[in-house]
């Protein structure tokens, strides 16, 4: 499951770096420098599911080398990291949806 999540985070980091230039540039065409830096906001969310993951990951191997017996813990966190990669998912979504939907509208 950990291991199907990295070419997608991949990916997101991506994408992120692109929503990071389209910020610079909206900044440089409204002169807004002290606006709330969305691709910030994003950057901390990415960081965040990647601590849940690897906090995951290092519970499964935990239980797996009889260092931790509560596996209770074990698929509680799988089911956080699991929560937070969906949410941001589907924040991606959203964002491709309305950046998607600005671009038809100035055609």
């Amino acid at each position: 499951m950990i291991n199907d999540i990295n070419p997608q985070m991949e990916t997101l980091q991506t994408q992120l770096q692109e929503l990071q230039k389209l910020h610079q540039q909206t900044a440089e065409v409204t002169g807004d420098k002290d606006a709330p830096a969305f691709d910030e906001v994003l950057g901390q969310l990415i960081q965040d599911v990647d601590v849940a993951q690897k906090e995951a990951d290092s519970s499964i191997k935990q239980l797996a080398a009889g260092e931790s017996t509560s596996i209770q813990d074990v698929v509680m966190k799988m089911e956080e990291a699991d929560i937070a990669f969906q949410l941001m998912k589907e924040v991606r979504n959203k964002l491709l949806e309305a950046y998607k939907e600005v671009l038809s509208m100035s055609t």
